[in-house]
């Protein structure tokens, strides 16, 4: 088994707090200038990039550190909903899993980088969305899950546009500054 090394350690804990700045921003800056439609375009895609990068062996630590990041949060401004790690954390370790399989399946099918992290990012996306209105429906907040699923089909779009651009983005910044570590 291979050792994890400091520097690897010291990286995860560098995106991890990139990942709790963003959500910061978009829980407080964004959320002026939207209202409570606030997507999660800064998030999500660093989230699936971050998943991407990680490979086979860490897909899920991108959505493994937003979701922890989102109940963590959640914990501070006492959102009761959110409290739940298996409506904060449980659905978003699923972003990085099937967003890793569809960038593969992608790239061999198109052979164009940018358009398989584009459409990792859609998928990572999509599961997110499914997977969070699924749990709040399991824990039976059936009204509060019709108003979420009319807020996210709406902040899907933005997210969705967030992810198609920034994913490649993101993943490239990872790759630089992964080659200096």
């Amino acid at each position: 088994m291979k050792q994890i090394t400091s520097k690897q350690i010291a990286f995860l804990g560098v995106v991890s707090a990139l990942m709790f700045v963003f959500l910061l921003i978009e829980t407080y800056l964004l959320t002026i200038a939207f209202g409570a439609l606030t997507p999660a375009i800064l998030t999500l895609p660093f989230a699936v990039a971050l998943s991407l990068f990680l490979g086979k062996k860490g897909m899920f630590l991108g959505g493994t550190i937003f979701g922890t990041c989102s109940f963590f949060l959640a914990c501070c401004i006492a959102n009761p909903v959110f409290i739940n790690p298996l409506i904060s954390i449980l659905p978003r370790i699923l972003i990085g899993v099937v967003a890793y399989f569809a960038f593969v399946l992608s790239q061999k099918l198109f052979k164009n980088e940018v358009v398989a992290y584009s459409i990792g990012g859609v998928f990572g996306i999509l599961t997110n969305t499914v997977c969070t209105i699924f749990m709040l429906w399991v824990f039976n907040y059936s009204n509060l899950a019709a108003v979420f699923s009319t807020i996210m089909s709406i902040n899907f779009v933005g997210e969705l546009v967030g992810a198609i651009i920034l994913v490649p983005v993101y993943s490239k910044v990872l790759k630089k500054v992964s080659g200096r570590l």
